[in-house]
Formats: structure tokens, C-alpha cells, sequence
């Protein structure tokens, strides 16, 4: 059974037409019927492999699910000019979605592989809903950003890296040894730059592996780079470096520059209010005091 539903994220709302049993990590999101910033149209489709060769791939995106696919739009003028495919299947595009070229419209369908497994429908509207939140919150100030993040003292503090860096790793490292520390999101929280000029993160439905699924939101204390090492070590990080370091770990749609422009300004303004740090670590217990003692010193002056 298909239904409709509304949520709002960071502020921002959204909707999406789906079937009933899909989006559980969205309950605390929920909100009444709204015009929201855009709306996803999930709809059946009795043959993928058909309809994704009507547009010219481009290419799979990575190389672990879940699956990204790009197809270039060379028919239908109606639509984006690049159009994009999930999947938990990397030999094989399960869906397709579809962005109108004029995307104040914010009338977007995805089109799934009827009779599919939950999990891989769940995968591709999950993913559809990601992709989109960042298209349209870009131009508002507002960064996804991959990243674990944990609350201390009323501030949030994001700690990047690379996957397999141990970003989770250092957030359970407080969560235990920092006491009143809690976790906010674990994968894609997101972060806006309001008009006062104050900067706030907020909790998302995206957590990766970890179901943490928080609708509140803290002030930004804190941003840190996490690079594994035999020591450990901090350092407070300035222009380019602090740009350097946050940039990577934002989410963008590189090839549209526009929004890739808009983006890079929001960072630019988020690293001159929000301390930047790099830490070299080791996943022990005096890895997250120094970080704690450092980071959350410095974000209360």
C-alpha cells in the first residue's frame, strides 16, 4: 500500500509518496501535511534494464554498497540533465531517479524495480531521499555532512575522516569515558549556518550502521580531522588547512557549480565561526580526553 509523507529535517521540509513500510528511521521526523522543498514520487517499474537504456550510463560511482549509477539525460529535456540509479546490487541498477531540469518544481519521481526486496527498495529510496535533501538544502546554508557526532556540554562535536579512520570508534570512546556525553547521528548529520551567523547541527534519518535517529540539534562546538597514529596528538587548524580538512567530508553534486560554489562559501563561513582540529589518535581512553579537554575548551571561549 502506497502512502504519503511528511518530514523535516534541519528545518527543512520534504515529502515522499511510498509504500507504507518504508522509512522507519523517519518516524521522529515526521511532521503534518506541508509544502515542503521538494516531493518524491516512488513508483513501480516492471523493467529497469528497459527504461535505463533509453539514457547513456556514465558510470557505477563506487565499488561497496549501496550502489551509486549515473546516466546522462540526452532525451527528455523535462528531466535533469544527469539522472541516477541505486542499488545493493553492484552488477545490476535497481532504480532510477528522476530531477526536473526546472527543480523549483520539486516534483521528482523514482522509479523501482517492481517486486524487489525490501531491503534493496528501502536502499534506493533511502539513498534517492539523501541525494535529494542535498540538492535542495545546499543553497540554504545547510551541509550533510559524513560524520559522527557526539554532545557534550550543550555543543556538538563532528569527527571526520576516512571510512575505517574510527569515527565511531572516537565517539564511543567519549560516550564511555566522558561523562554526559550522547550521540547525535553516527554517519549524515547535517549542519546550517543561520542568519544570525550561529552554526547548529542537527541529528538526520541517515545514520549508517548505527540506528540513531535524534530530531534535536546542538550549537557546532567542534569539527575534527581523526587520522590513526601510535601516539596522540592534536592541532588546532587554520584557513586553507581548516577548509582542507572539513571540505572533503561535505556532500555535493560536484557537477553542477552552482550549487558546488554555494557550497564551498557555506564551508568557507562555517571554519570561520567553528574551531577546525586534527587528530592524530589512538582508539583509547586518552585519545578522547585530550580531545575532549582541547576541542571542548577552546568551543566555550
Amino acid at each position: 500500500m502506497m502512502t504519503e509523507k511528511f518530514f523535516r529535517v534541519a528545518g527543512h521540509a520534504f515529502s515522499v509518496r511510498c509504500p507504507d513500510w518504508v522509512l522507519s528511521s523517519y518516524v521522529p521526523f515526521e511532521t503534518a501535511p506541508e509544502e515542503g522543498l521538494f516531493h518524491l514520487d516512488v513508483q513501480p517499474e516492471d523493467d529497469i534494464s528497459a527504461l535505463t537504456a533509453a539514457y547513456e550510463p556514465i558510470m557505477r560511482c563506487n565499488e561497496e554498497p549501496p550502489y551509486l549509477w549515473l546516466y546522462a539525460n540526452r532525451n527528455d529535456p523535462s528531466w535533469d540533465e544527469v539522472l541516477f540509479g541505486f542499488s545493493l546490487n553492484g552488477e545490476e541498477n535497481m532504480s532510477l531517479l528522476l530531477i526536473p531540469s526546472d527543480i523549483a518544481s520539486g516534483r521528482c519521481i523514482l522509479k523501482v524495480r517492481r517486486r524487489v526486496a525490501r531491503a534493496e527498495a528501502e536502499c534506493c529510496i533511502n539513498n534517492a531521499l539523501m541525494l535529494l535533501f542535498t540538492l535542495y538544502t545546499t543553497p540554504l546554508a545547510t551541509l550533510m555532512i559524513h560524520s559522527s557526532v557526539t554532545v557534550f556540554d550543550g555543543r556538538g562535536y563532528a569527527f571526520l575522516g576516512k571510512s575505517g579512520t574510527g569515527k565511531s570508534t572516537h565517539s564511543s570512546l567519549w560516550l564511555k569515558y566522558i561523562p554526559g556525553t550522547w550521540l547525535l547521528n553516527d554517519d549524515n548529520p547535517v549542519v546550517r549556518l543561520l542568519d544570525d551567523g550561529s552554526v547548529w547541527i542537527y541529528g538526520s534519518p541517515w545514520s549508517g550502521k548505527t540506528p540513531c535517529y535524534k530530531n534535536e540539534q546542538v550549537p557546532l562546538g567542534g569539527i575534527v580531522r581523526l587520522a590513526q597514529a601510535p601516539y596522540n596528538e592534536i592541532t588546532r587548524l587554520e584557513g586553507l588547512d581548516a577548509y582542507a580538512a572539513f571540505l572533503p567530508s561535505c556532500s555535493s553534486l560536484k557537477w553542477k557549480r552552482p550549487l558546488e560554489d554555494v557550497l564551498c562559501k557555506t564551508v568557507e563561513s562555517v571554519i570561520g565561526k567553528v574551531g577546525v582540529w586534527h587528530l592524530d589518535c589512538l582508539p583509547d581512553e586518552a585519545a578522547a580526553r585530550l580531545c575532549n579537554s582541547r576541542v571542548s575548551a577552546s568551543s566555550s571561549l
